[in-house]
């Protein structure tokens, strides 16, 4: 007879599916997508530029630093694990919110194969390629839109200042 219950309730667990547990999905999802090796990639990228505004913060009140590399790095140091960390809880939640339970699981079990390990391997690397792409486009863009908000604000009046040798050493700066 116990053998009989058992085979019961054994038969009635395999008949019941398996709950979704999406949490379980977002924490995996996350901690394969939001890593320290691609934001140290970002930062690395954007390093001259941080260094640039620390530097510049630092000597309005009165600091100058006497290696700014150093500096920078024992900063990333300390910054980088609770920024990591926050990033994960912030994006984990934006997950939760936006996909169903369904297309989370679908997304970890994509991470899961080949293609999907594939892909976040290569992530760093695709980091550093679009941030370096974006910093030119960005380059391009801003010296195309000089230009045009110059003729712009000549053309239209859109500005006006006292002292006109202003006004045109903005424009000449625009161009």
């Amino acid at each position: 007879m116990k053998r009989f219950l058992y085979f019961c309730v054994v038969l009635a667990c395999l008949g019941i599916p398996a709950k979704a547990d999406p949490q379980a999905d977002v924490d995996y999802i996350v901690s394969q997508s939001i890593t320290r090796e691609i934001f140290e990639a970002v930062f690395e990228v954007n390093r001259s530029v941080i260094i640039s505004a620390i530097q510049n913060d630092l000597r309005a009140k009165g600091i100058t630093l006497p290696d700014p590399h150093r500096f920078y790095d024992l900063l990333m140091a300390e910054f980088m694990a609770e920024f990591v960390e926050s990033m994960r809880d912030q994006s984990a939640a934006i997950y939760i919110a936006t996909f169903s339970e369904e297309e989370l699981k679908d997304i970890a079990a994509f991470i899961k194969t080949s293609s999907g390990q594939a892909y976040f391997s290569a992530s760093k690397t695709l980091m550093e390629a679009g941030s370096q792409m974006g910093e030119q486009a960005a380059q391009k863009a801003g010296v195309n839109a000089g230009k045009r908000l110059a003729a712009r604000i000549e053309s239209e009046g859109l500005m006006e200042f006292d002292d006109p040798g202003i006004l045109s050493r903005l424009l000449d700066t625009l161009r």
